[in-house]
């Protein structure tokens, strides 16, 4: 039952996220999706594989195992989470937000043939779920489609893999802020990474740090690890020097790193994404004081913006 429960809840936040998205209009093609999305699309194909060979073995609970590894491992607590800046906080016909969308769509087709031997009514309840804005006329079955042909190749591999056992490291080291009460929130913590300078992923990181990785605004290590801001140095001391006692070394990344408190570091709270950043209320002409720039960018295209002081707004 709680297996089923974590599919069940994966597969409601992706339909959550879909009704105003239409493949036929707002897909983005596969060559302009960041490297993040081609990723998790690599890995679906690899779980749909291995799901095909298991369904021909009759291994039944082989494509359970894989399923949840997916849906769990690479999906909940991670993609789906590195997502929810793109979702709900970009323009709603915005790229990053589109393409992030289209990612989703298709692992969802994928998820749901692969339950629907195994869960037929769960796959069928996602199948009638799934809005299509275009859509017209009866809706079929999910028994009605075809197997996915999908052979998306591994991208980034060893580049994202590495994201992600910093971000698992990470967490552990923000656990123990969070007990001490020193943050809440991960957005409330900068991450000091160290990176050693004959590191074969030193550039790359320092590139998604430095949110340049690309220039898409998706394949960055501040939404990758939902973390305000990532320094990267190259000594292990730094980062005992800026983080104190909230130090990870020789975690499953195999760096040094450490959290410091963002509010400390110059950087202020931006009160609609939640992230810290220096440009808060510097939106230009008509920006609101407590939005950074995206923010301000972001609702003064959707004609919200009244130009007020922080007094002004408390009045």
């Amino acid at each position: 039952f709680e297996s089923q429960r974590k599919l069940r809840n994966t597969a409601r936040f992706i339909l959550g996220n879909l009704p105003d998205f239409d493949p036929s209009v707002d897909a983005v093609p596969y060559a302009d999706l960041p490297s993040l999305d081609k990723y998790i699309l690599g890995l679906l194909s690899d779980m749909l594989k291995e799901a095909d060979a298991a369904y021909e073995a009759y291994d039944y609970a082989r494509v359970v195992n894989c399923l949840l590894r997916f849906c769990s491992a690479d999906l909940s607590n991670f993609y789906l989470d590195a997502s929810k800046d793109r979702l709900y906080i970009s323009d709603s016909t915005d790229t990053r937000r589109r393409s992030c969308q289209t990612t989703l769509d298709i692992v969802m087709d994928g998820v749901m043939m692969a339950l629907a031997p195994i869960l037929p009514h769960m796959a069928e309840d996602i199948f009638q779920n799934r809005v299509l804005p275009s859509a017209t006329g009866p809706r079929g079955s999910v028994f009605e489609k075809l197997w996915p042909e999908l052979d998306f190749a591994k991208h980034d591999e060893a580049l994202w893999s590495k994201v992600r056992s910093i971000r698992d490291d990470a967490n552990q080291v923000m656990e123990l802020a969070r007990a001490d009460k020193v943050i809440g929130a991960s957005m409330d913590a900068v991450l000091v990474l160290a990176v050693p300078e004959g590191d074969a992923l030193r550039g790359a990181l320092e590139g998604m740090a430095a949110e340049a990785a690309g220039g898409n605004d998706v394949d960055t290590l501040r939404y990758a690890l939902m973390i305000s801001r990532i320094d990267v140095v190259a000594a292990e001391d730094a980062v005992k020097e800026r983080c104190g006692s909230y130090v990870v070394e020789g975690g499953v990344s195999g760096y040094a790193l450490g959290v410091a408190v963002a509010a400390d570091q110059g950087l202020t709270k931006c009160q609609r994404c939640w992230f810290f950043t220096d440009d808060v209320g510097k939106g230009g002409e008509g920006c609101e004081h407590d939005l950074c720039a995206r923010c301000n960018g972001i609702v003064k295209k959707k004609g919200f913006v009244v130009d007020r002081t922080p007094s002004e707004q408390m009045a």
